[in-house]
């Protein structure tokens, strides 16, 4: 069996008024962490990223592309 060797995290932050979630995968093969942007009510972006700097800045990226 595999073992997820990335620590266990939660990340929360608002930016442009759009809400990011940061959350380890729940893939116990492929680890990493899942990010997700949300408006509010629904989310419209998400993504498997390796760390969580990088989830940060593709989310944050997609919020500047709107």
């Amino acid at each position: 069996m595999t073992e997820n060797t990335y620590p266990e995290t939660t990340y929360e932050e608002t930016y442009k008024g759009y809400a990011i979630f940061i959350e380890n995968s729940a893939d116990r093969y492929r680890g990493g962490y899942e990010y997700t942007v949300t408006d509010g009510d629904d989310e419209i972006e998400s993504g498997l990223v390796f760390t969580v700097e990088d989830g940060i800045s593709e989310a944050k990226a997609f919020i500047d592309s709107l």
